[in-house]
Formats: structure tokens, sequence, C-alpha cells
């Protein structure tokens, strides 16, 4: 069983319906260059950024294989949401988990993304449903460095600062990072993702599904 969330800042959804199939794609980003008395060449450079496409069914009605977490909402609600998120200018979380039918979880992913396009499509006879393609592009973020210069006879050493500043960590909590969710927090610091109840339980956490970066889990 999968089930697809889409969350930005305090806004978050549930895809009611989970998509039949998710094309997720990287691209080498190499280069083919032609070198004479040598032929082609190929220069290796950084993969490309990940691109994840799928089709959102958001349904007219509520059909029994609906996914709801806080009620049935009209293919409006969503589609404002997801407009919403484009036109934040802001990354968006795009969390993936997957269980098998016992219940037990096999693992996830929690990826930054940026929301690219959004292609919206309605079909004649299906009673108010509404079809989107969705395209995320993973995003990462443009930092930059301050550097300080140091002098060392005629040269100028320049050097990052703070580069050395390590934060001192607490083995009894644990800092949520991007990609993270509490099966593999749990692998992790316990050996077992089957243990993530745990965590959430000590954590007060309600839906084990829904952690974000940044957030401090006692361990």
């Amino acid at each position: 069983m999968y089930r697809f969330y889409l969350k930005q800042g305090e806004k978050q959804f549930l895809f009611p319906v989970t998509p039949a199939r998710m094309e997720s794609k990287t691209g080498s980003g190499n280069k083919l260059v032609s070198i004479l008395q040598m032929g082609q060449m190929n220069l290796l450079r950084y993969p490309n950024l990940r691109e994840i496409r799928f089709t959102a069914l958001f349904p007219g009605r509520q059909y029994h294989f609906v996914q709801v977490e806080d009620g049935f909402h009209e293919p409006s609600y969503f589609w404002g949401l997801l407009q919403e998120f484009q036109q934040a200018k802001k990354p968006v979380q795009f969390l993936v988990f997957r269980r098998l039918a016992d219940g037990s979880q096999i693992f996830c992913e929690n990826l930054q993304m940026a929301l690219e396009d959004l292609e919206i499509t309605e079909k004649g006879g299906e009673q108010g449903d509404l079809w989107v393609e969705i395209l995320l592009r993973e995003y990462k973020e443009a930092k930059s460095v301050k550097y300080e210069a140091a002098q060392e006879g005629d040269k100028t050493i320049l050097s990052a600062s703070g580069a050395q500043r390590e934060e001192k960590e607490t083995p009894k909590t644990y800092t949520v990072q991007k990609g993270d969710c509490l099966w593999t927090i749990a692998r992790k610091n316990y050996g077992s993702g089957a243990k993530y109840k745990e965590i959430a339980a000590k954590n007060g956490i309600s839906n084990p599904n829904l952690i974000y970066p940044g957030q401090v889990l006692q361990l």
C-alpha cells in the first residue's frame, strides 16, 4: 500500500487516490564531445536533478477506494493547494510511504522538491473527477559561503568562516534531516525500522508519516 503526501510549511495533504504509477528519472549530465583524431569522448559530470512525474486523481465523490484523513474534499480544494504551493516560490516536501498488507512499513522517501508543472484534465462522464499530471524536480538550496582573509607572508589565504564549527550531539535526541522518516531513524538508532512506533509514542506523534526537517526527537 502506498500513501503520497505533499507538504509546504504548515499545509499538507494526503493524495486521496494513490497514483497507479510514478516515474522517477535522474539524467547523467554527461556531455559527448568530438576531438580530432580521437573521435567521440564522454565528459563525466555530476548527475542532473532527479525528476518525479505522476498523474493524480482527485475524485468528485467519495468512492470506496478514496483515502481521507480529515474528511472528504472536493477536487477544487486540492487544485487550490497545488496552485498555492507552486505560486509560493518555495520547495515542497514529497513523502511516499510503502506498507505491506500486514501494516508493516517497508521504506519511505521524504524528498525536498520544486513543484514544476501542473497539467489538468477533465474527462466526460466521470462526475466531476479531476486528473492532474504533476512534475516534481529535486530542489537544492543555494548557500553563500563567507570567507575570511588571513595574511601569511606575501600570500593571502582565504578560509570559510566557521568551517571547523561542529554541533554537539546529544545521544538521547535526534534532529530530523531532509530525507528522513521515522522508519529510517529507527533503523539508524535502534537497528530496526520496525521500532518506528516507539519513537512516535515517545514523542507524542499521532501520525508517524509526517515529520519535518529540524524537528528534535527524543530517543
